[in-house]
């Protein structure tokens, strides 16, 4: 159902962008042929995380005239996402290419789950058990497994760090769970940063932190183990959206919008028939349960898994909270006000609990949304003159 739902979306969308997208050839499918595919040297490598994942890497060597850093930054994709999201809109304006061509060692991340980190040395994606993970693994986990190979296949001490989204949750989930990690990381910039959800506008999880979330409703709304939502959940919180947008209904229904939100000023809809031949990536029904509960509960927590699950698993009946008072790295936050997962209230919330938050960037477009800092027009570009310079001065 899901793949129907997202590709109804994307033949409305191809019909709405057809205007200026008429004889776009499509992008090769993969991170590392989207590179080659723009002229730029493409490095792939596959990492093991302690669990048995395996993750993909991709990488693009600095090409710039700036021959004097080669500084490494590490980019980490967002909900449902994959390192392709960083390189959809091609040299001229997205963030890796610029990087490279600042001089900077260009490193990208994947998680658990998504399309291409699907492999576990005695796992299959079948089996259940594969899909028992949230972004709480993903922080200690997937990055500290990533962070510690890119380091030592450069032979650098250290790194700057630029998340989006669950990338941006699962650093501070890493830097406050195993603050040893802290001193690895030059600079911290996060792109909206979901970690306290307490304002958000998403239908979709609204109406996920309103159930009783037992695994039968887990299964019936969102799927099994993969996060499949099922019609009933879409139509929910479509009826949500598209009640309040009704010039959105093209896309009301479609996962990745419906979840995170978008405006029509911004959204490059050029890009859209991209979007959706990659997304949903991928990812487990878990991660979705942990962030409905962040918005039912106002905390930046780890997964309550009931009374009994939390004495048993912590030693308390409620999980405990992320020590965000240990994240020592030097943070940099970029925020909006229209978006719907990362709210502005909560952002400065996570500002204040941070020891060392160096800055706070407000996009000035009152309509910018969460998918705007990857898959935005023309003001997306402001946000990643300051991610550079942030990335100069340090």
């Amino acid at each position: 159902m899901l793949r129907i739902v997202v590709l109804t979306s994307a033949l409305l969308c191809v019909f709405l962008a057809s205007a200026g997208a008429q004889n776009v050839p499509p992008l090769p499918p993969t991170p590392t042929e989207i590179i080659r595919h723009h002229g730029y040297v493409a490095e792939e490598y596959s990492v093991t995380t302690p669990d048995g994942y395996v993750l993909k890497l991709n990488r693009i060597p600095p090409c710039g005239n700036d021959t004097a850093s080669h500084q490494i930054v590490f980019l980490q994709h967002g909900i449902l996402g994959s390192s392709a999201d960083f390189l959809l809109q091609g040299p001229q304006k997205s963030l890796p290419f610029q990087l490279a061509e600042s001089g900077y060692d260009v490193w990208m991340g994947n998680f658990r789950g998504n399309v291409y980190s699907r492999k576990h040395n005695t796992l299959s994606t079948r089996e259940r058990k594969f899909w028992d993970f949230e972004w709480h693994e993903m922080g200690v986990m997937d990055l500290p497994t990533m962070v510690d190979y890119v380091l030592s296949v450069t032979g650098e001490r250290k790194l700057h760090f630029v998340g989006h989204s669950t990338g941006a949750t699962a650093v501070f989930v890493l830097l406050s769970m195993r603050p040893e990690y802290n001193k690895y990381f030059r600079t911290v910039q996060a792109l909206a940063p979901v970690t306290f959800m307490k304002n958000v506008r998403s239908p979709f999880f609204k109406t996920l932190s309103r159930m009783t979330l037992t695994t039968e409703v887990v299964s019936d709304y969102l799927g099994h183990s993969q996060f499949v939502p099922s019609q009933r959940m879409l139509d929910l919180g479509g009826r949500m959206l598209c009640k309040d947008h009704a010039t959105t209904q093209s896309l009301c229904l479609n996962t990745l919008f419906l979840v995170a939100g978008f405006d029509s000023d911004q959204l490059n809809k050029t890009l859209l028939p991209e979007i959706f031949s990659r997304h949903p990536a991928g990812a487990s029904v878990y991660e979705f349960v942990h962030y409905a509960q962040e918005v039912k509960n106002g905390n930046f927590a780890q997964y309550d898994h009931g009374t009994v699950g939390n004495l048993k698993r912590y030693g308390s009946t409620n999980p405990p909270s992320y020590e965000l008072n240990k994240v020592a790295a030097p943070v940099t936050l970029h925020y909006a006000q229209n978006d719907w997962l990362a709210s502005v209230d909560d952002v400065e919330r996570l500002a204040q609990k941070l020891p060392n938050c160096t800055g706070k960037y407000l996009v000035s477009s009152s309509k910018f949304s969460h998918y705007d800092f990857v898959w935005g027009a023309d003001v997306k570009q402001q946000v990643y003159d300051k991610v550079l310079k942030v990335l100069n001065k340090a």
